[in-house]
């Protein structure tokens, strides 16, 4: 009968196992006199109260069920009646007319959506699909419950209920909170730097202010990079640094700012703006209006359509090479033959700093408490701790 198929499609129940109750009576499904929905003789908006039947069946036998319901799961002939094709055909109309919810479907299924019958077969392809899963696990879980006092079925049964509570959480998720599930473009705003355009990349998280060379040349301000900070910024991923801009004119909006760029070689973020920058100028990231405000500038953060993408895979993106240049989990590693203002800073073990170098670092106008962290995080160099402060 039709409508026990359509009953399984929907509730996964076999016919073998249903049981339909009518008036507190059990509806004779598998008489002989019945062959269609009228030859119950239902009242009109009667309630049908549907029953999956139980088995107790001796181990012996205990595969025989299976076999069975394997039979009734194979969802040729259900797909291929006349009441599916109707089922499908208005799936299809209702997508063709929701275009939300095309984004929302298989690839090929939004491929097909133009074409009836190409439809119909990817429908039919991942309904059995299904089918296969579902019957594959319903044998998994025969031969658990076939031997339950095993130590392999224990664990079994322990993995089945963590997945079980791990799928609800994700059905609550996705019920309360869908936009968890979406994918968030980065942060970018429009800029100039030396008065050429340049869409940067507002990370907090990231210690340094990273331009790649290739942009540097187009900003005209290659010739300032200093070559004598060089070396290797260590954090997620892994970056050379060819040197340091120590100044440049960054405009955002109408306002001018005074900028330091770290000069990284990046394949994707040709400028990200990172904390230093943010810190020094007091920056406020405000989502709720979604702009970055720097002093008297406010500029908006770009629409998604405007972004670049930038989801390589690649762990020496953005996020990573910015990560903090000396932090314990990171390493500032000058190359060799190359004239520096001192040897690289080791924070693997804490240092104070010298007082004579503080003071005079406060005689040259720097404040005492910023005079003593670059003095730490630089081993006392007051050269290095001066062009940080600088900056």
């Amino acid at each position: 009968m039709i409508f026990l198929a359509y009953l399984e499609s929907e509730t996964r129940i076999p016919p073998k196992d249903q049981v339909l109750i009518y008036d507190n009576k059990e509806l004779p499904l598998r008489s002989p006199t019945v062959k269609v929905l009228s030859d119950w003789k239902l009242e009109e908006d009667t309630l049908l109260v549907l029953r999956k039947t139980t088995y107790n069946t001796p181990n012996s036998n205990i595969n025989e069920p299976a076999t069975e319901s394997s039979s009734q799961m194979n969802p040729d002939k259900m797909l291929d009646s006349p009441y599916m094709s109707e089922q499908i055909e208005k799936t299809r109309q209702q997508m063709l007319s929701n275009p939300s919810m095309q984004m929302q479907i298989d690839p090929a299924l939004r491929n097909a959506l133009n074409d009836k019958n190409k439809f119909k077969e990817e429908m039919v392809k991942i309904s059995k699909q299904s089918f296969k899963r579902e019957l594959e696990e319903r044998q998994k879980l025969q031969q658990v419950y076939n031997n339950p006092d095993s130590a392999e079925s224990q664990k079994k049964i322990l993995e089945i209920i963590r997945q079980q509570a791990i799928d609800e959480n994700m059905r609550t998720a996705m019920e309360e909170t869908p936009e968890t599930f979406t994918k968030v473009h980065m942060l970018y705003i429009n800029c100039e730097v030396n008065g050429f355009p340049v869409k940067a990349f507002v990370d907090s998280g990231a210690q340094m202010t990273i331009m790649t060379p290739e942009l540097a040349e187009k900003c005209g301000i290659s010739r300032l990079i200093d070559k004598r900070f060089h070396g290797e910024a260590r954090g997620v991923g892994f970056a050379k640094i060819e040197g340091r801009v120590h100044s440049a004119s960054l405009k955002i909006e109408n306002s001018y700012f005074s900028c330091s760029f770290t000069i990284v070689p990046s394949p994707n973020v040709p400028m990200l703006l990172g904390l230093d920058m943010l810190r020094r100028f007091q920056a406020i990231i405000d989502l709720k209006q979604n702009k970055l405000i720097m002093g008297e500038a406010e500029t908006l953060f770009l629409p998604e359509s405007e972004c670049p993408d930038i989801s390589d895979g690649n762990p020496e993106s953005a996020g990573s090479f910015g990560s903090n240049l000396f932090s314990p989990n990171s390493g500032f590693k000058p190359q060799s033959g190359v004239k520096k203002p001192a040897k690289a800073p080791k924070v693997s073990k804490r240092v104070n700093a010298d007082p004579k170098k503080v003071e005079q670092l406060v005689a040259m106008g720097f404040d005492r408490k910023q005079a003593e962290l670059a003095l730490i995080q630089t081993n006392n160099n007051v050269d290095l701790a001066a062009g940080m402060l600088f900056d």
